[in-house]
């Protein structure tokens, strides 16, 4: 039996008549007729009498009303409930990114955010691969680059990109790469991550592809050593802006080969929800939007796009 069932039966016994409840409903008469049989048939007994001028309800009638208006009652109490819930920054919000950039931005973000709304929980959880939202019961997951048609909503927070470096050192002793081929004669340093073909850097200059196969005698599954690595001048590596920008700006790395773009590193927020985005989901991804919009990312990329000219 539906709770549509039950609204009905509850108009017909306001009405008092099935003319009546089928105006009410913009239905004919002989539709409102069919769907009290209907309903009859379900609860396995009579429980309106009609004439030609009344109708009444039997005793099996009245109990069912009763339990009608308890049963709506609740259901309308609930639908109350939810949009509230989800009108309210409050809650729990589960989050997963990766293990770099989740500890250095996304952990003070979640600090910042909670001190702004005390009435919110967050439980970060970082990987060294995107996680299934869905699957593991997570609200938002912050992830990089192109998107696959997951399903998931996904809100752009932040212009990145990455970016080919290495120390003055390196580059002192081994040269300056001036084109992408260049860099099969340079020890490149491969970060091993995803499902990313490792070694297959691929470069773009107007609408054209350069797919460059390096080498290189180190390599790790770890962002952090990677960038060790190029700091301690042992090769070039590509790493993300938000990871090089001090370094760049500090002249401890150099970018290299600037006219040339690497692919998508943009961030994203997705989630599961596509209506009815619960405020606390809502504020939180807003948060950090307006997060990625300061430095170093603003800053970073105005460089990028001088570097560019």
């Amino acid at each position: 039996m539906s709770n549509t069932d039950f609204e009905f039966f509850i108009l017909l016994c306001q009405t008092g008549s099935l003319a009546k409840a089928a105006r009410d409903m913009d239905v004919t008469p002989a539709a409102a007729s069919k769907r009290l049989a209907n309903i009859e048939k379900h609860a396995g007994c009579q429980l309106v009498t009609r004439s030609t001028r009344a109708m009444s309800l039997t005793s099996s009638g009245r109990l069912y009303l009763e339990y009608a208006e308890k049963v709506s009652s609740t259901i309308q109490e609930m639908n109350d409930a939810l949009r509230k819930k989800n009108d309210e920054a409050e809650g729990l919000i589960r989050i997963n990114a990766p293990f770099g950039f989740g500890r250095k931005y996304v952990s003070r973000f979640v600090s910042e955010f909670i001190q702004e709304n005390p009435r919110t929980e967050c439980q970060l959880q970082l990987s060294d691969h995107p996680l299934n939202l869905v699957a593991n019961s997570f609200d938002v997951g912050i992830r990089f680059g192109s998107l696959p048609d997951s399903g998931l909503h996904a809100r752009k927070i932040a212009s990145h990109q990455r970016i080919l470096c290495a120390s003055p050192t390196y580059l002192e002793n081994h040269g300056e790469p001036v084109t992408p081929n260049d860099l099969t004669r340079h020890n490149c340093l491969v970060l091993r991550q995803n499902e990313d073909t490792y070694g297959n850097w691929r470069f773009s200059k107007e609408e054209k592809m350069h797919h460059v196969q390096v080498r290189g005698n180190m390599s790790a599954n770890d962002g952090e050593s990677v960038l060790a690595w190029v700091l301690g001048g042992h090769g070039i590596a590509i790493r993300a802006e938000w990871d090089v920008y001090h370094h760049l700006k500090s002249g401890a790395l150099k970018r290299l080969l600037p006219t040339f773009s690497l692919p998508n590193a943009d961030i994203y927020a997705v989630h599961p929800y596509h209506l009815n985005v619960p405020k606390r989901i809502r504020h939180f991804v807003d948060f950090l939007s307006n997060k990625m919009n300061t430095p170093p990312f603003i800053q970073a990329n105005a460089a990028a796009r001088h570097d560019n000219r």
